[in-house]
């Protein structure tokens, strides 16, 4: 069922993935220089202190442990400001840096801006995507219709699981 927005196409597999250096909860992260110790799974979502965001977040906050055994960080990128990040993390309690996309410029190059929608406009549609130590884009996912639709957790886990052993 289409709602009525529009989204350009996500990146896809093999393709580089566009730097960036944003400020977060945990001080500013630059893409190109962090992804040089591992891997880093990029999770854009559509803002903070919502239900179904803060159900799909805690999501990510209960692999957590799987992730770190695999020394893969997470980012989670909305177009919320720092202060709003900051409310919001203190109260979730995340393991993982929140990111502030406010100019829509990472969310845009990532393909994930929800455009021509009433009410969603300027945020980002749910997207994850697993970015490699030589920057290269080795998995994606997109909610390209419903933009309720969670991210496949137990696809990204057996991805995660194929990808990188435990240490």
């Amino acid at each position: 069922m289409s709602i009525g927005w529009y989204r350009p196409k996500p990146l896809e597999l093999g393709q580089d993935a566009p730097d960036f250096d944003l400020e977060s909860t945990s001080g500013k992260l630059c893409l190109s220089d962090s992804v040089k110790d591992g891997p880093i799974i990029i999770a854009f979502y559509m803002g903070d202190f919502g239900t179904t965001c803060s159900w799909v977040l805690s999501k990510f906050r209960d692999i957590w442990n799987e992730l770190e055994s695999r020394d893969i960080r997470l980012w989670a990128i909305s177009h919320d400001s720092m202060s709003m990040h900051r409310r919001y993390h203190s109260r979730m309690d995340f393991p993982y840096p929140l990111l502030s996309d406010e100019d829509e410029k990472v969310m845009t190059d990532y393909g994930c801006r929800i455009e021509n929608h009433d009410i969603y406009t300027g945020m980002a549609g749910r997207a994850v995507y697993v970015v490699d130590e030589n920057g290269a884009i080795v998995y994606a996912w997109a909610a390209l219709e419903d933009p309720a639709q969670a991210p496949d957790y137990k696809g990204l886990l057996d991805f995660i699981k194929d990808f990188r052993s435990p240490r």
